[in-house]
């Protein structure tokens, strides 16, 4: 397994202030100088296929902190705390409620002359809908005044009397309620009383006769399985062993991220002694054992995660690559093909299978994903190296010196482009690619068999 590049590169990225393009790019040519004078100054030397590796795996983690970076950076500039904070009080639109009517001081009109009710004034703010308003205007006015009737102009003196007693009495008596009489109320009372004890003794007949029956309720069975429920069961309380494995896996990562996976097999191996049946420890161990180079071993680890119904992209990845370099390239695909499925939006897994499938002579298929892969990720310089491969073994030589061309303006020191280039340009009939085969062999001696593997001579 290849070193991981991305949190070193992701904490130098976030110190910067400020955070610049320009300031970025210089990290990213500083962590590739470094792995290139390290590939030089290895003893032993580096072998080809682990230097390819540590160089993808390096432009892949540059990709991916770039990637954060340039979204933080539009996130900002789109401002999307906007969508989530209140508006200005000043700007919030309050709900309306209505207003009640004030009372208007209504000048008396003659008897004679009553004015009509349309002609009433109507406020600006009005609690009621307009017919309603209208209608209770008309009884409270009626209700208010006295109307004569025709040939009433002139009354005398007993009639006048009469009609102020019957306004009196009108007035003790509350509107709109008839007088009943003196015996209405007290049968009412009566039918009430007589149909509350009718109900009282059917409820008492039968309650009794459930008691009778069944026999007194009793809620302790109740209250005993309200407890069981609340006790757990001993399988379900905490197993301390979860806790010790997860600190365990903890360690045996940042063991493995120090470069020191030997320290990481110790410690995995403990945990899966505590759970064995826990498939992410069997995955982690099988990355740890293809840092060390042991291929068979992390080939069982992988397939005891996946037997164990782990869907976790990186142990198909992983078990891939484990399969790639024991050149079992069927298994290989295969594997690739089941981590697109979990992640079809990973370019690195379509360019993973482009490069096995240009091994396996499987031309068009690679050329197929190493264009799928170039549509997720423009212009990625390990899969355009992958193209460069298909090109080169096609035969189609402007278009391997093309992309190898793209591959060293991006990263000036990968070898394999380096090679690639020479050999590109030398069965073109240009004899300047002996210049780029001699750089490439001084950095990497055994990188002529290297690529005579992948099928190129």
């Amino acid at each position: 397994m290849s070193t991981d590049y991305y949190k070193p590169i992701a904490n130098a990225v976030g110190r910067l202030r400020p955070n610049t393009l320009a300031a970025r790019r210089s990290i990213y040519d500083q962590a590739r100088q470094l792995l290139f004078e390290e590939a030089q100054n290895s003893r032993p030397p580096m072998a080809v296929s682990e230097l390819i590796a540590e160089q993808r795996a390096l432009e892949e983690a540059i990709q991916t902190v770039e990637a954060e970076a340039v979204f933080n950076e539009n996130a900002q500039a789109a401002g999307d705390d906007e969508y989530f904070r209140a508006p200005p009080r000043a700007k919030v639109p309050r709900p309306r409620v209505p207003v009640a009517t004030p009372p208007v001081e209504r000048p008396r009109p003659p008897v004679a002359q009553r004015p009509p009710v349309q002609n009433r004034p109507v406020e600006p703010q009005e609690v009621y809908p307009q017919e309603t308003y209208q209608q209770e205007y008309q009884q409270e006015y009626q209700e208010e005044y006295y109307e004569p009737e025709a040939g009433d102009n002139y009354p005398d003196e007993h009639t006048l009397r009469m009609r102020e007693q019957e306004q009196r009495r009108a007035q003790r008596q509350p509107r709109g309620r008839a007088r009943r009489s003196a015996g209405q109320g007290t049968s009412a009372s009566t039918m009430v009383v007589v149909a509350a004890a009718l109900f009282a003794l059917f409820v008492a007949g039968g309650a009794a006769a459930y008691v009778t029956i069944y026999g007194w309720p009793s809620f302790r069975s109740a209250q005993q399985q309200q407890k069981k429920q609340e006790t757990p069961a001993p399988q379900q309380q905490a197993d301390p062993n979860i806790a010790k494995q997860r600190d365990l896996m903890e360690k045996a990562s940042k063991a493995l991220e120090g470069g020191d996976p030997t320290t990481s097999i110790q410690l995995l191996t403990e945990a899966i002694v505590l759970l064995p049946k826990e498939a992410p420890a069997y995955t982690l161990r099988g990355h740890s054992y293809l840092q060390t180079g042991d291929s068979a071993k992390a080939i069982e680890d992988f397939s005891e995660s996946i037997k164990l119904g782990s869907k976790d992209f990186y142990a198909f990845v992983g078990r891939a690559v484990a399969y790639r370099r024991i050149r079992d390239f069927p298994r290989s695909i295969a594997d690739y093909n089941e981590a697109i499925k979990i992640r079809p939006d990973h370019a690195g897994a379509w360019n993973n299978r482009c490069f096995v499938q240009a091994i396996a002579n499987n031309l068009d298929a690679a050329l197929a994903d190493c264009n799928e892969s170039l549509r997720l990720i423009a212009n990625e310089p390990n899969t355009l190296d992958s193209r460069a491969l298909v090109y080169l073994k096609q035969g189609k030589w402007d278009l391997a010196i093309a992309d190898y061309d793209a591959v060293l303006k991006l990263q000036p020191n990968t070898v394999s482009a380096m090679y690639g280039r020479g050999l590109a340009k030398l069965k073109k009939g240009d004899k300047r690619g002996q210049a780029d085969i001699s750089t490439a062999t001084a950095a990497a001696p055994t990188i002529a068999q290297e690529f005579e593997r992948y099928g190129v001579k």
